[in-house]
């Protein structure tokens, strides 16, 4: 399946959410640990040469380089302006190549004999997500690693259950079925998370700190906002507040 995603208004949303990402962005940044611990047992040679999709303002470029001896870093997102804040966070780190490689990865050449391709939430925003991960099986080489997570059915269902706020997510046995033919599986697990807001404005406020703005076409009216704030007060208020759903899995697997 393509999907008719309108690169440039997701490009606009993260670049407007670039100074409030790291502290809206709660289950993202959970979900970086939860892929970081997902490679704990990679060996040492799958960090020689990583190719980072998706960087955002780094926070899994961080844990990354933290936890593991990375030697060359190619560092890519859709939004160029995030190089500032993620070379921020990796100044001082010893014996690093970094490798700017910015622009919309389903259009970019990939680098030869990577060792790791790694993305945190990302892929979901990706177009065609089976012609790229046809795209990896053709780039890495026999022992090179896959490492991603990325958001799945569920995720904001309270949204989609009442308005245009929703992205096409592929089941987990979905995207198995697209890597089984050129990978093994290493690992994978699932998660659900729900925040809690007070308020309907306070959840609109963190999905348009977090980017997710991008997911629609959607323009909001005064009545139309109304009707949205009522609605889903009525459907899913509860004594901890107002729910959004977020559905995530992390993968990791190696090239045939």
């Amino acid at each position: 399946m393509v999907l008719a995603l309108n690169k440039k208004k997701i490009a606009r949303c993260f670049r407007r959410s670039m100074a409030s990402y790291d502290t809206a962005a709660v289950v993202q940044n959970d979900l970086a640990g939860r892929l970081m611990r997902s490679m704990e047992q990679l060996p040492d040679t799958a960090f020689r040469r990583v190719f980072e999709v998706g960087c955002c303002t780094g926070v899994l470029t961080e844990l990354l380089c933290r936890k593991r001896n990375v030697q060359t870093l190619f560092i890519n997102d859709l939004v160029a302006e995030f190089e500032e804040p993620l070379l921020r966070r990796l100044a001082g780190l010893p014996s690093l190549e970094i490798i700017p490689a910015f622009g919309d990865i389903e259009s970019l050449e990939l680098p030869q004999d990577l060792s790791l391709l790694l993305s945190g939430a990302t892929f979901q925003w990706l177009s065609d997500l089976p012609a790229f991960l046809n795209k990896l099986a053709v780039t890495l080489q026999s022992g090179a690693y896959l490492a991603f997570s990325l958001f799945g059915p569920g995720t904001l269902k309270e949204f989609s259950s009442i308005s245009s706020v929703e992205l096409h997510y592929y089941p987990v046995q979905e995207i198995l079925s697209f890597l089984e033919e050129a990978f093994v599986e290493e690992s994978r697990e699932s998660f659900t998370d729900t925040l809690f807001f007070p308020a309907v404005r306070d959840i609109l406020n963190h999905v348009r700190a977090t980017g997710v703005g991008g997911v629609s076409q959607y323009q909001w009216t005064r009545e139309s906002l109304r009707s949205f704030e009522e609605q889903y007060e009525k459907d899913f208020r509860t004594e901890n507040g107002l729910p959004v759903t977020y559905v995530s899995s992390t993968f990791v697997f190696r090239r045939r």
